[in-house]
């Protein structure tokens, strides 16, 4: 066997075992998610909180959040890092050509409109979230505010992730932490259990 032979083989043994590090560390970060949502269930359980069933509810039982593409479709869905340095989805890709109109999904204020590593993105503080967008553009000026369902930018710009089909949604809370968008578009309601 030749020398460029020997890389090649080489190549393709790194090359699988970075995927099945990948799909390792996928696996990981189901299991860490889902045990998650076993310890937030039960805690709400031992304060005497329960999630209402919307179908029947009256009032007050509605999304927090609403999609930024109306009548978009989410083309590849959240993948959550088990630690904020690891790798993963943090957000949500929803189809959208260039130039579509993007909506905010909650009221807020513009907090960014600039290029990240390249990347042209809008963020919208939303409390203790930020919302970001990539790749967006927004005429506004950084301390606009914004309210939720209507148009503050456009899906534009340069983007290594979506290429002209889509524009990547995350919500973010304080300490970096990424939570899954498309949890805040279900309508929910919470009630005390007495």
């Amino acid at each position: 066997m030749g020398h460029h032979d020997e890389q090649a083989r080489a190549r393709r043994v790194r090359r699988r075992r970075r995927l099945e590090a990948m799909r390792g560390r996928r696996r990981l970060n189901a299991l860490v998610a889902a045990s998650t949502l076993v310890v937030a269930a039960t805690t709400m359980v031992a304060l005497g909180v329960r999630t209402g069933d919307c179908v029947y509810a009256e009032g007050g039982c509605e999304p927090s959040m609403v999609l930024p593409v109306r009548g978009g479709a989410v083309m590849a869905r959240f993948d959550g890092p088990a630690q904020v340095w690891l790798a993963g989805h943090r957000g949500v890709d929803i189809e959208a050509d260039e130039g579509t109109t993007l909506v905010a999904p909650a009221d807020g204020t513009v907090s960014f409109a600039g290029k990240v590593g390249g990347k042209s993105v809008v963020s919208i503080a939303h409390g203790a979230w930020t919302l970001t967008f990539e790749p967006a553009v927004t005429a506004l000026a950084v301390g606009t505010e914004v309210h939720r369902g209507r148009p503050f930018g456009t899906v534009s710009g340069s983007s290594d992730h979506c290429d002209g089909a889509c524009v990547h949604w995350g919500v973010r809370t304080t300490g970096r932490r990424y939570v899954d968008p498309e949890r805040w578009l279900r309508p929910q309601r919470v009630v005390l259990v007495e």
